[in-house]
């Protein structure tokens, strides 16, 4: 095209097109129930297959125990240690196979910030691509 902002996308390969941010459709609509189907997918596939690797990670290769709900302590520490950082990598990784490699990256980020890791570690740019990911 010859306008200013088509020429950007069609310079942007594959791969930059579907690793960036996408936009969000008007709320209500049916292509945002589309959309809040494969956010929830997503999650759903991200904590069962957290699960289904952990048990047996804590169990087996740890040699402890237990359950989060009857423990011991030692069961349920070990178990949030390991859950959490694959549990955003899993995220992470899930999220780009469906096309929202951006989004969930930026997740992944925020919730490690909320341990008190700064998002600056991880992701230079995460203050400036914030204002891109409102709450739905």
């Amino acid at each position: 095209g010859s306008g200013g902002g088509g020429d950007k996308k069609e310079k942007m390969t594959f791969l930059q097109r579907f690793l960036a941010p996408k936009e969000m459709p008007p709320r209500y609509t049916p292509k945002w129930y589309g959309e809040m189907v494969l956010l929830c997918t997503v999650f759903a596939i991200t904590g069962s297959s957290t699960m289904v690797l952990v048990r047996p990670a804590v169990s087996e290769v740890l040699g402890l125990q237990g359950s989060m709900k009857d423990g011991p302590w030692s069961y349920r520490i070990c178990s949030l240690v390991i859950m959490t950082p694959l549990y955003s990598a899993l995220l992470v990784l899930v999220g780009t196979v469906f096309g929202r490699h951006a989004y969930f990256r930026h997740f992944s980020v925020k919730m490690f910030s909320r341990f008190g890791i700064p998002p600056e570690l991880m992701d230079k740019t995460f203050h400036e691509t914030a204002k891109n990911f409102r709450k739905y």
